[in-house]
């Protein structure tokens, strides 16, 4: 291809994370013409960038009281092997570890001051940008104000031939927030944001129908929808349930999924009355109160576990029977309204009977029923239904197991995803 990209992101591109959005999607280029500019402090393990630069946040943070702080640098990604071992010179500070865990609103004003005063505008960053000298810019547009800014200081700083824009969540509308002021302003002040960003684009990539209707709508422009590609692809196999049947979660339970997870585990504890069916397995990073895993592990047969890395989960796919993905089931946070979650793609790609759990109007629970690619549930009668069914008619399973692969492989196999995507770079 030949043509110089760089990509902008908050997460580094790390296996043992599951963070590899990007670098599936640029799989198709050589490595030494993609480089990557990510605020995350893991070190990244992927090959298909050859260099990559960190805007380290925690230094960032220092750098609002002590001024000469070096708050950027360029990193040198490592095998998983290596990367996974070794100590992070870019460790978060347990400030950044409680945004991510539990999205306090003071605490995340407090982390857009941090970035609105500090440093991160360095020599180094300015450096990197000019010795690397990417002809195509390509970014996601993001709900942390801070990240937006850095993405219009990098597209006036290096002036691209090409700047691609992906919008993969609600950033722009009012329709996620339906019942608070205070988020509405905050909304406000985003689509500003999203708007100059978009004006700035020369192409705008959508990640789901849904996105690609309301963006294409509010912005006037022709978006492409580009989702995280099913690589290696293999044919779907068969397989009868177990007895009892295996229910995986794998994720974080935030934004009111562990209100879900919980109805779920109650309804499994329902089904197995008589005898133990059905068996729930929850491997997560969230750090649940006591009340909320009580709710949760209501009965022997729901467990929940430390996370484990992303080689791991794959592992633990293949052993389950039904791969369990949730949501929200409130209207008062719709952050999923526009989104498609990565971890479907990665869900389709298993071959496994899908039970998406959470709101009728959120993108990837209403992607799933429109494609008719696994059993959803949008209330607690229909979650207590549900498991039930799993329980009486495990023909069922096997039934939306090969659905949901199909549906992987209509829509999100990698051939076509990633042709489209580099007619989009090169022409």
């Amino acid at each position: 291809m030949g043509k110089k990209i760089l990509i902008s992101s908050i997460p580094s591109w790390n296996q043992k994370k599951g963070s590899n959005t990007w670098s599936s999607l640029f799989s198709f280029a050589k490595s030494e013409d993609v480089a990557n500019i990510y605020i995350d402090a893991t070190r990244p393990d992927s090959n298909v960038a050859s260099r990559y630069f960190n805007i380290n946040e925690t230094a960032v943070i220092k750098s609002v009281i002590l001024r000469k702080t070096r708050t950027g640098w360029e990193v040198e990604a490592a095998p998983t092997s290596i990367a996974n071992k070794q100590p992070n010179k870019t460790g978060h500070s347990s400030l950044l570890t409680k945004l991510k865990r539990n999205r306090c609103r003071l605490l995340l004003w407090m982390r857009e001051f941090c970035w609105l005063v500090g440093k991160w505008k360095s020599e180094e960053l300015n450096q990197f940008i000019e010795d690397f000298n990417p002809e195509i810019f390509i970014y996601s547009i993001e709900s942390y104000p801070y990240f937006n800014r850095i993405n219009e200081y990098l597209i006036e700083k290096i002036k691209p031939r090409k700047v691609v824009a992906y919008l993969w969540d609600d950033n722009f509308t009012y329709k996620q927030f339906p019942h608070s002021f205070l988020s509405k302003i905050e909304r406000y002040f985003l689509r500003r944001q999203v708007r100059r960003l978009i004006a700035k684009s020369t192409h705008v990539l959508a990640i789901s129908p849904k996105m690609k209707e309301e963006c294409d709508a509010e912005f006037g422009i022709n978006s492409t929808i580009i989702t995280k590609p099913i690589l290696n692809a293999s044919g779907f196999e068969s397989y009868t349930p177990q007895n009892p049947i295996r229910i995986l979660y794998t994720g974080k339970l935030i934004i009111g999924r562990d209100a879900t997870i919980a109805k779920v585990a109650h309804a499994i504890k329902l089904a197995n009355q008589e005898s133990t069916k059905i068996i729930l397995d929850i491997y997560t990073t969230t750090e649940l109160t006591d009340e909320m895993r009580k709710k949760i592990e209501c009965s022997d047969a729901i467990r929940i576990h430390p996370s484990v890395i992303q080689s791991k989960v794959l592992e633990l796919q293949k052993e389950a029977d039904v791969l369990l993905f949730v949501e929200s089931l409130s209207d008062k946070n719709l952050t999923a309204r526009l989104s498609f979650s990565t971890k479907l793609t990665d869900y389709f790609a298993a071959g496994k009977c899908i039970w998406p759990v959470g709101n009728e109007d959120l993108g990837p629970i209403s992607y799933i029923k429109m494609e008719d690619a696994g059993i959803t549930s949008s209330s607690e009668a229909e979650i207590n239904r549900t498991a039930k069914k799993f329980a009486e008619s495990p023909r069922l399973i096997e039934d939306y197991a090969r659905k949901s692969f199909e549906c992987g492989i209509r829509n999100h196999n990698a051939e076509d995803i990633l042709l489209k995507l580099e007619n989009i770079i090169t022409k």
